[in-house]
Order: C-alpha cells, then sequence, then structure tokens
C-alpha cells in the first residue's frame, strides 16, 4: 500500500468514525426527547427541542441522568 492510499483510508476511517459518534449522539438527543415527552406532556415544546439538539454531549449525558429524578423541566436544565 502507498502512502497516497494509506493516508485515504485513514481519512475514510475517521470519516466513519465521525459518522457512528454523531448516530450515536442524535439517539441520545432522541432518547432524551422521548423521555422528556413521556414525562412531561406538553410542556415539550420546540424551544425545548431546540436546546436539546444544541447541547453538548456532556449535556446530554447530564440531562438523561437527570431526568429519572427531577420534578420539573426548570430543575432538569439548571446548571
Amino acid at each position: 500500500m502507498t502512502a497516497g492510499e494509506r493516508l485515504i483510508q485513514q481519512g475514510e476511517e475517521q470519516g466513519i468514525q465521525r459518522g457512528i459518534q454523531q448516530g450515536i449522539q442524535q439517539g441520545e438527543r432522541k432518547t432524551l426527547l422521548r423521555q422528556l415527552q413521556q414525562r412531561f406532556g406538553d410542556e415539550v415544546d420546540a424551544d425545548i427541542e431546540t436546546r436539546v439538539a444544541a447541547a453538548t454531549t456532556e449535556q446530554i449525558d447530564a440531562w438523561v441522568v437527570r431526568v429519572l429524578t427531577v420534578s420539573t423541566l426548570a430543575e432538569l436544565f439548571a446548571d
């Protein structure tokens, strides 16, 4: 394999890894929104969906854990 071919292969592998990571993040966001809709119903509006879509991975992770114990959306998003 030539150096150029190795670089192409590395680029492809990195692209695949990024795609996998993005898919996981989308799945986590979707799951969180489902949990929020189940728990808080109509309170989960477009603003909440936008907030979840813009959140970092760390925020999503914290909210996924916190959604099990909070009583309100305000509690969930309190940072």
